[in-house]
C-alpha cells in the first residue's frame, strides 16, 4: 500500500514570505495591492504541482492575543502591526485557499504552529507521514521518524538525520536549545548573553534544560553560571513560549483533508478581480456553450441567405481562418461572421486534409460576398482587423466600413495589460473561456496548419471568434465612452488601421548585396573581437554564457560584483553591470561590442534576408498599435525601433533600406518635439520664449543651468545639457544624471537644482501632474490617451518613482505619439486626394519615411512639412519638421 503523505502548510509564513518575496507596488488597476497574494498563489500551486498532494491543510494564525499573551504579556510585543498593503489582501488569500478547495484552520487563542503541531501528532498516529510546509526553524522540535519539514523557498528538507547532522541534538532537545537562546523575533527573552551556539552546547553536554540546572555546579565558567542562575525563571518561561503546542482544540479528519480539485467558479473571479492574467485563464471554468448556434456553410443557397441577412442586419463581426500568422503570405482558409449574440456562421474553403468535405470555391466566396464587404454603409467590426483587411486585400476584396476593432478599443481602455487577445478579451469582459487555437490545432512540433483542422473543429473554433467579437464589440464601445475615449478611438486609432496595412503591404525595398557584404563584415569583426577578448580573459571560453563570462569578470580578473542574478545563484552581466565596468576595464567594453554586433547581425543583416517577401520582393514590417504602453507604435519582423541612429553601424544598416529604382526616400522627422510639448505643458517662459525665438534648446539650457553666457558655451556643455534636458523628461535622477555625465552624485543634483530654479514653470508642471495622478491613480495625453498609474501611492519608494516618472513621461511621449498618428492619417489623405503615387513606407519614432517619384518629391516635402508642423493648432510653441532626402534611408534620415 503507497505511503499516505499529509502536507500541513504554514499559511501565516506563506503569506509573509509572498508580501516579501514579490515586489511592492505590484497592485490591480483599482490601486488594491496584489503582491503577496500572487506569491501565495504561487506558492501553493507550485507545491501542489511538485509533490501532488492527496493530504492537505492551510493553518493561519487568528488576529488577537493567545495564550502565550496570558503567561507573558510581552510575547511578540516587538513585532510591527501587519502593514497596511498586506493586510487588505489577507481575505482575497484565503478566499484563494477556499477556491483551492483547501481546508482553512484558524483558531482563537492558538497560533498556526500549534494547530500544524496538533495536526501533525494526530496524522501520524493515524498512520500518515506529515510533511510540515514552512521555512520556521521552531517546527524543528517536532520532527520524528514520520513527521518531517520541507521549506519551498529553499526546497530543503530537515528530518531527524539532518536535524543530528546539523545540530548535534535530537529534535525535542530543540525546545531547551531556544529556551536558553530565546528568540528576538517574537520577543521571547532567553537568557541574556547565551545566543544559539551557547544554548547548544549546552543542551549536546547536559541533555536538557533541567539537567543543565541539576549540574550546574559542573559549569566551570562563572559568568556562564552566574546568567543561568539570574535568569532560571527566564528560562523556563522561554521554553513554555516557544514549545509548539500538540494538544490544541483542532482534529485531523482525513476526508477533510483529502485534496480536491480547484473550484474554478471560486478562483476565475478573484484572479479577475485582482488582475491576475494567467491565472485567470487557467482557472477559468469552461464555458456553457449550449445556447450557441454555430453553423457551417457549405453551398451558394446558403451563402446567398447570409449575405442578405448580413446586408438586413447592417453590422455584423468579420473574422478570416488562415494558413500563416503573417498575414502577406496566408493563404485564406475560411470566413466566420457574427450578426447577433451566441449566433455565428463559418465559410470553410481551404481545408485541404484527405476527407476533408466539400466546400464552396474561394472566388465563389468572394464573389458572394465582395459587394457586402465593399460596401461603406455597412459597418465591419473585427479583432486585430488590419490582418483580415490585408487578407481580403491580397484576395481582390477591397474592405470597406470598418467602425471598431476590439483588440485596439482594449489597448486605449488599459494599455499596460501585456495582452489584448480574443481569449484575453473574453476572460476580461465576459468571464468567458475560449476554444484556443491549440485545442484545434495542437502545439510544439505536432501543432497543424489551419488547413489541416477537420471542419467539425473548425466551425465552432471561427464561429466563436466573430461571435465573441461582436459580444465584446458593444461593452467595449461602452467603456470607451464611459473613459472619454470614444473621440481618441474614432479620430486617431481607426482611421489609422488603413493607414498602417497600406505601408504593411507596400513595403520597402533593401539593398540584398549591401546585407550580404554588411553581415559578412559584421562576421570579421566579431572574430577580431573574440580574439581580443580570448587574449585578454587568457582563456576561450563561451562569450554567450553569463556562468562563465562572471568566472572571467569577478574570480579570474577579480573585478568589482556589481550585482547578483536574480535568483541569486550567479554574478549579473547584464548591460548596466558590463558598462559601469567597462569605465576601468577593456574586457567589459569588448564584451558590449560583441554583444551589439552579434544582435545587428543576427537581427537585422541576417534576419532582412530571410525577410524579404518572395512576390514583392520587399521587406513588409508589422506595425502593432497595442504594444507600448505609451501610445507609440511598434513594428515586427523586422523591429525597426531598435535600429541604432548614432552609431557606425546603425548608418550601415540604414543604409540597405532603398526605394525602388528610379525613385527616391524622403524622410521627415519632428525636431525635438517632446521638449517642444513639455515646454507648451509647463507654460514655462524662458522655455516658450526659446523655442519661439528660435534658440537652440540645448545651448539656452547650457547657459542657464551652467549660468555662463551662450557664446561660451562648449560643446560638451551643449551635450551636458542635452542630457539634463532629456532627462527632465524622462524622470531622471542625479544618480543617473551623474552616471551619464560621468560627474558626481553632488555635481548632477546642483545641475538639476539649478534646471529648476530657472526653469520654474517645467517643475511646476511635473509636480502637478504627479499630484493628480495620486488623486486619480491615472494620467493622460492632450488627446485624451489614458495611462492607469494603480501604484502611484506605492509604499515602495521605487514603485512610486517609476510611477512618478510615467505620469510625467506619458503627457510628453504620449501626446508625440498621438500627434505623429494623426500626422500619419492627414498625410494619406492628402496623398489619395491628390492622386499622387508617393507612399508611406516607414514610421519610427518621431520620423515618416516616403518613397517618391522624382516628379513628386517638391510636393512631398512642402505637404508633408506642412501638416505635421501645423497638427495641433493650440501649441504654445511652433512645431518644427526637418525634411531630407537620399536614395537609402541612412542618406534621407
Amino acid at each position: 500500500m503507497p505511503e499516505k503523505i499529509l502536507y500541513l502548510i504554514d499559511g501565516s509564513a506563506y503569506i509573509y514570505r509572498a508580501y516579501h518575496a514579490i515586489r511592492g507596488g505590484l497592485s490591480n488597476s483599482k490601486g488594491i495591492p496584489t503582491n503577496a497574494a500572487f506569491g501565495y498563489t504561487k506558492m501553493l500551486i507550485k507545491l501542489m504541482e511538485e509533490k501532488k498532494p492527496e493530504y492537505m491543510a492551510v493553518l493561519f494564525d487568528m488576529k488577537g492575543p493567545t495564550f502565550r499573551h496570558e503567561i507573558y504579556e510581552a510575547y511578540k510585543a516587538n513585532r510591527p502591526p501587519m502593514p497596511d498593503d498586506l493586510a487588505v489582501q489577507i481575505p482575497y488569500i484565503k478566499d484563494i485557499t477556499r477556491g483551492f478547495n483547501l481546508p482553512l484552520l484558524e483558531i482563537q487563542g492558538y497560533e498556526a504552529d500549534d494547530l500544524i503541531g496538533t495536526l501533525a501528532k494526530q496524522g501520524e498516529k493515524a498512520g500518515f507521514s506529515v510533511v510540515m510546509v514552512t521555512g520556521d526553524k521552531d517546527f524543528l522540535q517536532l520532527v520524528t521518524e514520520n513527521i518531517t519539514i520541507w521549506d519551498p523557498m529553499k526546497d530543503t528538507v530537515n528530518n531527524v538525520s539532518t536535524i543530528r547532522e546539523n545540530f548535534g541534538v535530537e529534535p525535542e532537545q530543540m525546545i531547551d536549545v531556544m529556551g536558553f537562546s530565546g528568540d528576538t523575533s517574537d520577543n521571547i527573552p532567553g537568557i541574556p548573553g547565551i545566543g544559539p551556539k551557547t544554548a547548544l552546547n549546552l543542551i549536546k553536554t547536559f541533555g536538557t534544560m533541567d539537567k543543565v540546572y541539576e549540574q550546574i555546579d559542573n559549569i566551570k565558567n562563572k559568568k556562564q553560571r552566574e546568567k543561568l542562575l539570574d535568569h532560571k525563571d527566564q528560562a523556563f518561561l522561554s521554553r513554555r513560549l516557544v514549545a509548539i503546542k500538540t494538544d490544541a482544540p483542532a482534529s485531523f479528519e482525513p476526508e477533510r483533508f483529502k485534496f480536491k480539485e480547484p473550484d474554478s467558479k471560486i478562483l476565475s473571479p478573484i484572479f479577475k478581480e485582482l488582475e491576475f492574467r494567467q491565472l485567470q485563464k487557467d482557472y477559468q471554468a469552461d464555458s456553457d456553450r449550449s445556447n450557441k448556434d454555430y453553423q457551417g456553410i457549405y453551398d451558394l443557397k446558403t451563402l446567398a441567405a447570409l449575405v442578405k441577412n448580413l446586408e438586413a442586419a447592417g453590422i455584423f463581426a468579420l473574422d478570416t481562418e488562415t494558413t500563416s500568422p503573417d498575414p502577406m503570405k496566408a493563404g485564406l482558409v475560411g470566413l466566420s461572421f457574427s450578426l447577433e449574440p451566441d449566433k455565428a456562421f463559418y465559410i470553410p474553403c481551404g481545408h485541404d486534409y484527405i476527407g476533408a468535405p466539400k466546400q464552396l470555391k474561394t472566388d465563389e466566396i468572394l464573389t458572394a460576398l465582395k459587394p457586402l464587404l465593399e460596401n461603406p454603409g455597412i459597418k465591419k467590426v473585427g479583432q486585430n482587423i488590419k490582418y483580415d483587411w490585408i487578407v481580403l486585400q491580397r484576395n481582390g476584396v477591397m474592405l470597406d466600413g470598418v467602425i471598431f476593432d476590439t483588440m485596439v478599443a482594449s489597448y486605449l481602455i488599459d494599455p499596460t495589460k501585456r495582452a489584448h487577445s480574443l481569449d484575453r478579451i473574453a476572460a476580461d469582459f465576459l468571464d468567458y473561456k475560449t476554444i484556443s487555437f491549440e485545442d484545434v490545432a495542437g502545439k510544439g512540433k505536432s501543432m497543424i496548419g489551419f488547413n489541416q483542422v477537420l471542419v467539425e473543429k473548425a466551425v465552432p473554433y471561427a464561429c466563436e471568434d466573430a461571435d465573441i467579437t461582436f459580444m465584446v464589440y458593444r461593452i467595449l464601445k461602452e467603456k470607451l465612452e464611459q473613459t472619454g475615449l470614444t473621440e481618441l478611438m474614432e479620430k486617431v486609432e481607426l482611421p489609422l488601421i488603413p493607414v498602417l496595412k497600406d505601408m504593411e503591404m507596400t513595403g520597402i525595398c533593401v539593398d540584398e548585396q549591401r546585407l550580404r557584404s554588411l553581415s559578412k563584415s559584421f562576421e570579421h569583426q566579431l572574430e577580431q573581437v573574440e580574439k581580443e577578448i580570448y587574449s585578454i580573459a587568457g582563456q576561450e571560453f563561451n562569450i554567450k554564457s553569463s556562468q562563465q563570462l562572471g568566472f572571467i569578470l569577478f574570480e579570474k580578473l577579480n573585478l568589482p560584483v556589481q550585482k547578483k542574478t536574480k535568483k541569486k545563484t550567479g554574478y549579473s552581466t547584464d548591460v548596466d553591470v558590463l558598462t559601469t565596468l567597462a569605465q576601468t576595464h577593456e574586457l567589459p567594453a569588448l564584451i558590449l561590442r560583441h554583444r551589439t554586433l552579434a544582435k545587428l547581425k543576427s537581427t537585422y543583416t541576417d534576419a532582412l534576408l530571410d525577410i524579404i517577401h518572395p512576390e514583392t520582393g520587399r521587406v513588409h514590417t508589422s506595425y502593432n498599435q497595442t504594444v507600448t504602453a505609451t501610445g507609440r507604435l511598434s513594428s515586427s519582423d523586422p523591429n525597426l525601433q531598435n535600429i541604432p541612429i548614432r552609431t557606425e553601424e546603425g548608418l550601415e544598416i540604414r543604409k540597405a533600406f532603398i526605394p525602388r529604382k528610379g525613385w527616391t526616400l524622403v524622410s521627415a522627422d519632428y525636431s525635438q518635439i517632446e521638449l517642444r510639448l513639455l515646454a507648451h505643458y509647463s507654460n514655462d517662459e524662458i522655455l516658450i520664449k526659446a523655442f519661439i525665438d528660435g534658440e537652440d534648446i540645448h545651448t539656452r539650457t547650457a547657459a542657464e543651468v551652467f549660468q555662463v553666457f551662450p557664446q561660451m558655451i562648449t560643446s560638451e556643455l551643449r551635450r551636458q545639457a542635452k542630457a539634463i534636458n532629456f532627462g527632465i523628461i524622462y524622470g531622471m535622477g542625479a544618480f543617473k544624471l551623474a552616471n551619464e555625465l560621468g560627474i558626481s552624485r553632488k555635481m548632477a543634483q546642483t545641475y538639476i537644482n539649478n534646471y529648476f530654479n530657472r526653469y520654474k514653470g517645467v517643475k511646476l508642471f511635473i509636480d502637478k501632474t504627479i499630484e493628480n495622478a495620486e488623486k486619480t491613480l491615472k494620467t493622460s495625453t492632450l488627446l485624451g490617451r489614458i495611462r492607469l498609474l494603480p501604484e502611484i501611492n506605492s509604499t515602495n519608494k521605487n514603485i512610486k518613482s517609476a510611477a512618478e516618472r510615467t505620469a510625467v513621461n506619458t503627457h510628453i511621449q504620449g501626446t508625440a505619439a498621438d500627434l505623429i498618428k494623426l500626422a500619419m492619417i492627414y498625410v494619406d489623405k492628402e496623398i489619395k486626394k491628390r492622386n499622387l503615387k508617393s507612399a508611406m513606407l516607414l514610421s519610427v519614432h518621431d520620423e515618416l519615411v516616403f518613397e517618391v517619384p522624382d516628379n513628386e518629391i517638391e510636393t512631398i516635402k512642402t505637404l508633408v512639412k506642412d501638416i505635421m508642423e501645423n497638427i495641433w493648432d493650440d501649441l504654445r510653441v511652433p512645431l518644427l519638421v526637418n525634411v531630407d532626402t537620399g536614395k537609402n534611408w541612412a542618406e534621407a534620415h
